[in-house]
């Protein structure tokens, strides 16, 4: 047991040291003034001298960097490891796609990226909003990378929660402190416990913890000022320092975060109050996609993802196979139940999983590569144009346009990653784009549609004669689906209002003049299935305390006993689950998750 946890703890300590090492050393100030089009964004305990900012500036320009973050050389060994511990330098450095991340204290941006965010550039920031900041700043340049910077760090321990929290580095983004604390705490614990199962062997192990802060910092870039109190010293700082993390007064982001999260559990708490069945319509008696009547119930689901109350009914017409809502949720109910999930509250949320899903985005434009040299793109459903984002790169000569009910399609156009943007229902403004495209796309979009047919009509109304339309979206005679049921995340409910098999698309395309030219079953899969059921299943438990839509009342005792249970059970049940995803997913036959075509309108 004892050589175990000391081959993991020198284990980790080489991967965090690998990380450190990815850190490069700001060279030295110019004589010149700094290079003009960059503007800093500075934390208010952060004295960062002008020649700092000018090699920052000069480091900047000669390697093409839209965002520099600094990083104080003696940042103090516990910030130091936080940082290391969620951040890979050199991955950052390469990945083109993903957010701002950085230490908080000062950051150098691309100033016509800085106007287009909004962000004003100024100091004065707490940690939470450097690290917010930080993270949003990253969507308005193309490249990013972080280099160690000659200007003294201070004691953060105060700020540690909101610095941590403010990044989204965890879904949801409250579960980035218990994860860094379950972590440095159970390693302490793991290794305390080592002297009373063998005093010497034990005592050893104590003495390689309190040593590891040198195996991951010596002879780097990185000099934190007090490394020699953060080793000899580490089995007292530690639980001091995770004391001082959980017991520090809110920071000014943290308030503005509580203020709008109890103005929001007011308004949740008046519509709760009045009842949520009142969100369903109708129950229809026919299948809305072939008109039979032969239907039955397939299932009935909860919100899995925010875990906002009611129930949702799925039907399926034994007919056609077609999944629907049925009673569908009206205007109202949508509005309900999408407040929150991309946006407001969510949005930092949103952001993450977006951003994370690159090699998805990177399989659809090389299905469309194959067949297809768009000139003018219309992705229908675009959120805030990350899909497009990364298809220009694949197809840098095409104009991407974007269409989208929420504000997201605006910011996607101020981000430079789509060109036109039309914030407006398809069916509305669809009409007035009768001939302008030569390829639309439609990733995970049909799905929420109240009537899909009528969305394709218009498709194939819109496209050139030989433009393409390439459609995503998931595969409901997937195995998993039966296996699962109402914790197979792609249900997605009750934003999912319909569920389309793959032989009813190609049908409805076919009669369309649309000539299917590809299809993708399992090269589509979006990740496993059992592992987000399990994660699904432990949100509906409680994991999320601060959501505002579970009580009228700010989160109590009780709720936070729910919340550290529904912690504390994610590690075994999470795990058996991805055990399972990987036993099982190389056995899987037939479709996967997800489905994938792409077709082209016939000339006639």
């Amino acid at each position: 047991m004892i050589w175990l946890v000391a081959a993991v703890l020198v284990a980790n300590g080489l991967r965090l040291r690998h990380r450190v090492t990815g850190l490069r050393r700001l060279a030295s100030p110019p004589a010149a003034p700094a290079p003009a089009g960059y503007a800093p964004l500075t934390a208010e305990d952060a004295a960062v001298p002008d020649r700092v900012l000018r090699a920052a500036a000069e480091h900047a320009r000669r390697g093409g960097i839209g965002m520099l973050d600094l990083v104080p050389h003696d940042l103090p060994a516990e910030q130091a490891l936080d940082l290391v511990r969620n951040v890979d330098p050199r991955a950052y450095r390469k990945n083109r796609f993903g957010m701002g991340r950085g230490a908080g204290y000062a950051v150098l941006v691309d100033g016509e990226g800085l106007a287009r965010s909004g962000i004003d550039p100024r100091g004065g920031l707490d940690a939470g909003e450097m690290g917010e900041a930080t993270a949003r700043v990253r969507f308005y340049v193309d490249t990013a990378d972080m280099a160690v910077a000659p200007f003294p760090a201070t004691d953060r321990t105060d700020q540690r929660r909101a610095w941590l929290r403010s990044q989204a580095l965890d879904l949801p983004p409250s579960l980035t402190l218990p994860r860094t604390l379950y972590g440095t705490g159970g390693a302490y614990l793991l290794v305390l416990s080592g002297p009373l199962i063998d005093l010497w062997a034990g005592l050893g192990l104590v003495l390689l913890y309190c040593l590891i802060p040198y195996l991951v910092f010596a002879g780097t870039a990185l000099r934190p000022a007090d490394l020699h109190r953060a080793a000899w010293l580490r089995p007292v700082r530690v639980p001091l320092t995770i004391w001082r993390t959980l017991r520090a007064p809110r920071s000014r982001w943290e308030r503005r975060l509580i203020e709008r999260r109890e103005e929001a559990r007011a308004r949740y708490a008046a519509e709760i109050e009045a009842g949520v069945q009142r969100y369903l319509g109708e129950r229809r008696a026919d299948c809305p996609w072939c008109g039979s009547r032969d239907l039955v119930r397939h299932l009935v689901t909860r919100d899995i993802v925010q875990a906002k109350p009611g129930r949702f009914p799925l039907d399926r017409c034994r007919g056609c196979g077609h999944v629907f809502q049925n009673p569908r949720l009206t205007p109202e109910g949508l509005d309900f139940y999408y407040r929150d999930a991309y946006d407001g509250l969510g949005d930092l949320s949103a952001e993450l999983i977006l951003s994370s899903t690159t090699d998805d985005y990177f399989r659809r434009a090389r299905l469309a590569e194959r067949f297809a040299r768009p000139r003018r793109w219309l992705d229908v459903g675009t959120g805030k144009g990350h899909f497009c984002r990364v298809a220009r790169t694949v197809f840098p000569d095409t104009g991407f346009d974007g269409l989208d009910m929420g504000d997201g399609v605006e910011e996607a156009a101020r981000r430079g990653w789509i060109e036109d943007a039309y914030r407006a229902p398809f069916l509305d403004v669809g009409p007035d784009l009768i001939g302008r495209y030569d390829m639309i796309s439609m990733h995970h979009y049909l799905e929420h549609t109240p009537d899909p047919l009528a969305e394709l009509d218009l498709a194939a109304k819109i496209l050139e004669p030989g433009g393409h339309l390439l459609i995503e979206m998931p595969d409901p005679e997937c195995p998993m689906a039966r296996l699962l049921r109402g914790l197979w995340l792609p249900y997605l409910p009750p934003q999912h209002l319909h569920m389309i098999p793959l032989g009813n698309l190609k049908e409805a395309l076919e009669t369309r003049g649309l000539k299917v030219l590809a299809e993708q079953r399992r090269d589509s899969r979006r990740g496993a299935d059992i592992t987000p059921a399990a994660a699904a299943l432990i949100n509906l438990i409680g994991l999320d305390v601060e959501r505002p839509w579970q009580g009228a009342r700010p989160p109590g005792p009780a709720r936070y006993a729910r919340a550290i249970t529904a912690q504390l059970l994610a590690v075994p049940v999470v795990g058996l689950a991805l055990a399972a995803d990987l036993l099982t997913m190389p056995l899987q036959r037939g479709p996967s998750n997800a489905y994938r075509i792409i077709a082209r309108k016939t000339d006639a």
